[in-house]
């Protein structure tokens, strides 16, 4: 379970949670959310009506058809970061007037100032806080991340939004330094497990101590 299921507006609840459990069902939404159905269903009308999310009806058998939500390109489009066009025009000259070095030289500087951000929040807080608050922080950036402390003591971290996927689909260093942010923070050993650039639903990355 995320560290930090609650505290969320319901709309932007409910629309999280239908990106990462791919066409759900209203009863699905239900329980994963633990929301009335009334109060699914309204949530989900507002949505559908800002044209973020669609419903179609699946007949599995016998009975009523099945109503599945979905995640419309619109939503897609608003959950990226609205300046990465200007950052992929300003990434592009850059590699233009001084070489691919550069640019790996300003994703550096780019991390090391994210990771003084984080240390800065993050300092003095106990285990759980850190794992509630580093949540917070990506989700605020538009990563729809979702922190789980497992049963070895490892930390699942799935990132279901990738606000430099289009950066990243051009310099793929960008995923390198997202591995190394999460070291430098954690000072956990990073598995990568899954990527949204290999068509994966989410970047999902697992800490563990290091040996």
């Amino acid at each position: 379970m995320s560290v930090s299921a609650r505290g969320k507006p319901s709309r932007v609840r409910v629309l999280e949670t239908v990106k990462k459990l791919d066409s759900p069902t209203l009863s699905q939404l239900s329980n994963e959310l633990k929301m009335s159905k009334t109060a699914i269903l309204k949530q989900v009308s507002l949505l559908e009506r800002d044209g973020v999310i669609s419903r179609t009806y699946v007949q599995t058998g016998k009975g009523r058809p099945v109503c599945k939500v979905n995640v419309t390109n619109n939503a897609y489009d608003q959950l990226q970061d609205i300046y990465r066009s200007i950052a992929e025009d300003a990434l592009s000259y850059v590699e233009k007037k001084f070489g691919c070095s550069m640019i790996k030289e300003i994703m550096a500087l780019r991390n090391e100032k994210l990771i003084e951000e984080y240390r800065m929040e993050l300092m003095g807080m106990d285990w759980e806080s850190i794992l509630k608050k580093f949540e917070e922080m990506r989700n605020r950036e538009g990563y729809l991340a979702e922190v789980t402390e497992r049963q070895d003591g490892s930390i699942e971290i799935s990132e279901f939004n990738c606000p430099l996927i289009k950066i990243a689909e051009k310099y793929r260093e960008a995923c390198s330094f997202e591995r190394d942010f999460l070291s430098y923070i954690f000072g956990m050993e990073i598995i990568q497990m899954s990527t949204v650039l290999e068509n994966s639903r989410s970047c999902k990355f697992i800490l563990r101590e290091k040996l």
